[in-house]
């Protein structure tokens, strides 16, 4: 892979150690270009709106293949919570059953569960222990009253990965669902669908696309379970067939959650999922992975060590320091774009970054840390 060559479709980095993706993906040009194209049809009248329909498909079958499933399994959507809704809402859960999700999650996988209650659902949050979502832990909250288990793959403030495995394996069995929250992992890491049964994932952190696109994987089995959050004239087995009137035609995939697409957005959302699904999840888990590697390798030097062990940690690095928004804002001035969520200094890698960036970074916090020592 010549990934010198791919760096150039990035102009986020021509300039800047862009170690942000967990907040948004840089765009790469691709995207950009096709988006543009979309306004300016759009402007001029000289766009066909069933065209702008197909950059959507375009990026179903391109995030299928990202996954490894069936295109019919996904669901395209304006952003991860609305998908966390429709399977929240969507399986019409009765007073007496229960949900089991962290008390530290993302907000947009804790609220659309915690609203659950209004209907007599028993959400229970599991306590984060050190910045971590053990799966022994949500394993234990659960019981024979348990209709869903609710976890991002990879916290977005730390990067944390939960144990998938042993996750699934506890859930086996059982009649307990499982939801993933992807957003913070799809297009970077290997995802194992089996034993999962929903999986969302926002489209603009490491699938690269614009923000306002998301995805729904419902595991085929569990489609026909979810009544439609949202219908509208996508709903039906053929939405092209007609716009007015009935009968409403439930197909029996994915689809039928589908809501209207804003088309500019996925234009360049099949564009970006295009360039993720031709160089391959195996291929861009082993670059982030490396660079990764090469980052925390070194961190000791300096002070500093990961918070996670190896099997735990994922391309996003997050660093225990005193002050992290002033050490943000130090790392900003020597360009390289960073962030702090809840009390962690947040760094990420990604397939466009490269060994100088990784060097860039550990230069400005060495000077940071040797600045501290100057002035104790």
């Amino acid at each position: 892979m010549n990934w010198t060559s791919l760096r150039e479709r990035f102009p986020a980095v021509r300039e800047l150690a862009y170690l942000d993706t967990a907040s948004y993906g840089p765009t790469p040009l691709a995207a950009l270009e096709r988006m543009h194209a979309c306004l300016d049809e759009v402007a001029y009248g000289t766009g066909d709106w069933r065209a702008f329909e197909e950059d959507g498909e375009v990026a179903r079958r391109n995030f299928a293949r990202i996954l490894g499933c069936a295109s019919e399994s996904i669901a395209l959507l304006p952003a991860s919570s609305v998908a966390a809704a429709q399977v929240a809402r969507g399986l019409e859960l009765e007073a007496g059953a229960s949900v089991v999700v962290g008390d530290g999650e993302f907000r947009s996988n804790l609220y659309p569960w915690l609203g659950l209650r209004e209907r007599g659902v028993d959400v229970r949050l599991v306590p984060f222990e050190n910045g971590r979502i053990p799966a022994a832990r949500l394993l234990e909250a659960c019981d024979a009253s348990t209709a869903l288990v609710a976890v991002s793959h990879v916290q977005s403030a730390n990067g944390y990965r939960v144990d998938l495995a042993a996750l699934t394996a506890g859930l086996s069995g059982t009649q307990t669902r499982l939801f993933l929250d992807a957003t913070q992992s799809a297009g970077a890491l290997r995802i194992p669908l089996a034993g999962v049964d929903y999986l969302a994932a926002a489209a603009y952190k490491w699938l690269l696309g614009p923000r306002g696109c998301a995805f729904l994987y419902v595991a085929p089995e569990r489609i026909r379970e979810l009544a439609p959050l949202a219908p509208g004239w996508k709903t039906p087995r053929d939405p092209y067939a007609g716009y007015y009137g009935p009968p409403l035609d439930v197909p029996d995939d994915a689809s039928r959650f589908d809501v209207s697409l804003a088309w500019p957005l996925w234009g360049g959302m099949a564009a970006a999922t295009g360039l993720v699904a031709e160089l391959g999840v195996d291929a861009i888990e082993a670059r982030d992975t490396a660079l990764a590697d090469r980052f925390v390798a070194g961190l000791e030097p300096l002070g500093l060590a990961p918070l996670f062990e190896p099997a735990e940690c994922s391309p996003i690095i997050g660093l225990e320091v005193p002050d992290a928004d002033a050490l943000r804002v130090e790392l900003q001035r020597q360009g390289v774009r960073a962030a702090v969520r809840d009390r962690y200094l947040r760094v990420c890698f990604h397939f466009f970054n490269d060994s100088s960036d990784v060097d860039r970074a550990l230069s400005a916090l060495g000077e940071h840390a040797r600045a501290d020592e100057r002035a104790s």
